[in-house]
């Protein structure tokens, strides 16, 4: 059985190490890493996808992968009671496993520089492992996974975080991957494959900052990282800037098995004050919706259109491939609004129903905004107002991608708002504040947190 690894001693001080004698600067390390491949992404109707077909459902020849079906969804949640949209279909649960290893006392991460067609950065840092069982089954009869046995043949290792989590239930059906961390002895030694490097996770946080550097599936497994049982207080002094103390505190507070304990209550009174019924169906059947051959799009263009990609890349398993991707209409935002409460920085999250989530309910950003889906800012969703907070509010707003492995130019603005202490926030009875702490220990929990409030929480780390 692996080992529980009770402590995250370390990681703090990662955090706070801009590079090592080990590490590459990230930012050459990539350019090295686009510049030594070729890449061509093209966009082709979906009728001309070799291996796939389109009637009822969109699906690949072999059965594996996923497929695209059409939603029927009926909730009291939210403005609008009834819609019908398609969705994408992966049952397969995916591996997202990042290797740490402690070098010269300090903790480093194994991180990928990978290609994702749907990306607009193209190469970005991913985890260690990033895989479906189709890709590391050789489905696509393409290369093998480098370190999967680090994730598949664990026992006896240190697990520092292990744990199934949603992914965008929006545009996802019951989608979820298996997140890790595994951590190997100090050492151990360990080949690093052409493409990957070892990077603090103080520099992983730069790149954070600049936004469009790591992709979405190593945000997520960055998340379930805390600072909690930190050994030594005396490091804080490190941290000069007052928010980044604040955010450790935070995530040191509103641990104990009495405020975890109380948050599920009050999630499970959420899932039982709404409704939410799920019907899957036919393309064809999607009302406003245009099942086309060369494309599955919204009558007026809203929300997101299916699309078919041509794929070309020397770096990946497969040299060429084709598939449909997602892509949604531009604009969205995500943001956290924060406020000193009680002496603790603490984080307004929403109880939020998506269609695609597998127990209905998780918790959300305080904003969750995809300007596609209204009318207009007279049908936006509450709070969306502290989005033109003063600039003087704002602890971080960047650009981050979603999965580019399945979605096409998605790119999310990510905010945090700090609001003054003593200002009043009226907010809607499905919202709660909650300290980074509670938050971390719901992620680790399960299907608590969704994954667009852990791709947050990982740029506030």
């Amino acid at each position: 059985m692996p080992t529980k690894v009770s402590r995250s001693a370390g990681f703090l001080a990662s955090s706070l190490s801009l590079g090592t004698a080990e590490t590459p600067d990230p930012d050459v390390f990539l350019k090295k890493r686009m510049a030594s491949s070729s890449y061509s992404v093209e966009e082709i109707p979906l009728d001309a996808l070799p291996d796939w077909r389109i009637d009822d459902r969109l699906s690949h020849a072999s059965g594996r992968f996923f497929a695209v079906e059409g939603l029927s969804i009926r909730t009291d949640f939210g403005t609008t009671p009834q819609w019908c949209q398609p969705i994408i279909v992966q049952p397969e649960v995916g591996i997202l496993g990042i290797i740490v290893k402690r070098i010269n006392g300090v903790h480093h991460f194994l991180m990928q520089a990978k290609m994702e067609p749907g990306n607009s950065e193209l190469v970005q840092y991913a985890a260690t492992v990033q895989a479906t069982p189709s890709n590391y089954q050789r489905v696509h009869g393409g290369r093998s996974t480098p370190y999967l046995e680090y994730f598949r043949e664990h026992a006896g290792r240190r697990i520092g975080f292990d744990q199934l989590l949603s992914e965008h239930a929006s545009w996802y059906l019951h989608k979820r991957n298996r997140n890790m961390i595994v951590e190997i002895p100090e050492d151990e030694d360990i080949a690093v494959v052409d493409g990957y490097a070892w990077l603090t996770l103080g520099q992983l946080r730069h790149q954070l900052a600049q936004g469009n550097r790591v992709n979405m599936n190593a945000r997520t497994v960055l998340s379930g990282i805390s600072y909690a049982e930190e050994d030594d207080p005396d490091s804080y002094g490190d941290i000069q800037d007052p928010f980044r103390l604040q955010v450790v505190e935070s995530h040191r507070a509103g641990r104990s098995n009495a405020e975890v304990s109380a948050a599920m209550t009050w999630l499970i009174d959420q899932k039982a004050k709404f409704s939410l019924d799920v019907r899957r169906t036919s393309l064809r059947d999607l009302d406003k919706w245009v099942c086309g051959t060369d494309s599955i799009r919204h009558r007026e263009d809203r929300h997101f259109r299916i699309v078919g990609l041509s794929v070309a890349a020397t770096s990946r398993e497969v040299g060429t491939w084709s598939q449909p991707m997602l892509e949604p209409t531009s604009g969205n935002v995500v943001a956290l609004i924060c406020q000193r409460r009680s002496g603790e920085l603490q984080f307004l999250v929403q109880a939020m129903i998506q269609p695609g989530l597998t127990d209905r309910l998780e918790l959300a950003p305080t904003v969750q905004l995809t300007p596609g889906s209204y009318r207009g800012p007279e049908d936006f969703p509450p709070l969306a107002e502290y989005l033109d907070a003063p600039e003087s509010w704002i602890r971080l707003k960047t650009v981050q991608s979603e999965d580019g492995g399945r979605f096409l130019r998605a790119d999310t603005t990510h905010v945090v708002i700090d609001i003054p202490e003593g200002h009043a926030v009226d907010a809607p009875d499905n919202y709660r504040w909650m300290t980074l702490g509670l938050l971390n220990r719901l992620i680790r929990s399960g299907y608590y947190v969704n994954v667009e409030a852990r791709s947050l929480i990982a740029c506030v780390l």
